[in-house]
């Protein structure tokens, strides 16, 4: 057996697919690069057997796979069993919220932040609680900025750039519904969080579909919504970045806690004590992380593993957390990796696919199984519902897409006919100024897990 990586991925050893298979993918790779992308391969079984390889520790820009590696470095430092607990206590009259940085809270779901917070109100009542000496939420050592600074700073305002943060309810951001109708301005609805915000509507119904658009910003205590709607057209959901996670989920407690007859004026004389307990398993982030690409949940879950492992739930205590895990995980990490966040948002990212490859298959247990459950399945769930389509790969290949400008990426495993898993990673990197390349390289993608497939098992 021939080592034939460096630190990280020295585990892994080379053992070549057949002579079809291996041109298969030296074609396809061709290919890409035909385009102008440089392309890295890494293909390798279970056990770590390298089928095929190219440019297997040259550094490329992940974009979203960058969440395979936050995924598994949060199940290393975590596990999949992790509960999010955040407690509510009565202390010396006023009621404290202990920060867990819980990123599940959701409306729509069993998390819904107007259901936690009635819960708490309950929990007060049932104690003889009317009123409230005040409201403090304790962040702990959650602390810093609550964005990565390589983040695009002219889309900070939309939902895929949205805050991380000790308190943060609906991955940091706001939705609002609009409808058309008979008079001049669009209906329009905070749908969620329910934090009592005044909506300044500014959006006008007009006849047909020309000039349509609309938009939201948070303004700390109110909402301004400005565009044009078709007065006929469907009620449609948008979801736009809060600009204070924390003023949010003060104001929807507060609002929870007067709906229930509970006024902030006074202290109560019941003694101090835990009142409710609020608890959420990590699988719902990382089934967002990985199945619809959430950059919220992965900044988040790298901050919890940070306060959890080191005592420092800021970003950059995250970051030295992903790296702390992955060490523990692969053994070192190649020198020339760079980790800007852990989304894949920032450009700044350099990763190996031997790196990614290399930490998808050392991950063990019911951590693998988990990081395995949370991937979208081709032609099925997630960002890859329609990839694959008409194969008879649908349903066979889990895998995390990736595409900013000027990269695009597939990392996953290939469950084959015969039993057997394997492991690839796929990255292409680009001049960002290239225009629709990016479905052209989807395609190539498609084309080497399909010689992934291919060939037998060791």
């Amino acid at each position: 057996m021939r080592r034939w990586a460096a630190a990280a991925i020295s585990f892994l050893v080379l053992c070549p697919a057949g002579a079809a298979v291996a041109q298969a993918f030296a074609r396809t790779v061709a290919a890409a690069e035909a385009l102008g992308a440089r392309t890295g391969v890494v293909v390798c079984e279970s056990d770590g057997h390298v089928v095929y390889r190219s440019r297997a520790t040259e550094t490329f820009a992940p974009a979203s796979n960058m969440k395979v590696l936050t995924a598994a470095a949060v199940l290393q430092g975590l596990g999949a069993d992790f509960v999010f607990v955040t407690t509510f206590a009565l202390r010396g009259g006023r009621l404290v919220v202990t920060a867990s940085g819980d990123p599940n809270w959701e409306h729509e779901t069993a998390h819904d932040p107007g259901a936690v917070f009635a819960a708490v109100a309950n929990a007060l009542r049932q104690r003889g609680v009317r009123t409230l000496a005040g409201l403090d939420l304790e962040a702990g050592d959650f602390t810093g900025p609550l964005r990565p600074a390589t983040w695009p700073q002219d889309q900070l305002q939309t939902y895929y750039c949205a805050p991380t943060g000790p308190f943060v309810l609906d991955q940091g951001t706001f939705v609002l519904r609009l409808h058309g109708g008979s008079g001049n301005q669009a209906s329009v609805e905070l749908v969620s969080p329910r934090a009592g915000f005044a909506v300044r509507n500014n959006v006008d119904l007009v006849d047909g579909k020309k000039g349509i658009a609309y938009g939201a910003i948070d303004q700390g205590d109110a909402i301004t919504v400005r565009g044009k709607f078709p007065r006929k057209g469907s009620p449609v959901t948008i979801r736009t970045a809060v600009g204070d996670p924390a003023n949010w989920y003060r104001s929807a407690l507060q609002r929870a806690l007067a709906d229930a007859g509970i006024r902030l004026d006074a202290p109560t004389t019941v003694a101090d004590q835990v009142v409710y307990e609020h608890r959420t398993e990590l699988r719902s982030a990382l089934l967002r992380m990985l199945e619809d690409s959430s950059n919220f949940d992965a900044e988040q879950c790298l901050r919890v593993l940070g306060h959890q492992a080191l005592h420092d739930g800021s970003l950059a205590g995250g970051m030295q957390a992903l790296t702390t895990q992955l060490r523990a995980l692969v053994g070192s990490v190649p020198v020339e990796a760079l980790f800007a966040d852990g989304s894949g948002l920032s450009k700044q990212n350099r990763l190996t696919p031997g790196l990614l490859v290399a930490t998808m298959v050392r991950l063990q247990g019911s951590n693998a199984a988990l990081l395995r459950a949370c991937l979208p399945v081709a032609g099925k769930s997630g960002t890859l519902e329609g990839r694959f389509l008409g194969t008879d790969l649908v349903g066979r290949v889990r895998a995390k897409t990736g595409w900013i400008r000027g990269a695009s990426s597939l990392s996953g495993c290939v469950e084959r006919k015969d039993g057997s898993v394997r492991w690839f990673s796929i990255l292409m990197n680009y001049d960002p100024k290239a225009d629709g390349l990016n479905r052209d390289l989807k395609r190539l993608q498609e084309d080497i897990v399909r010689a992934v497939d291919r060939g037998e098992s060791k």
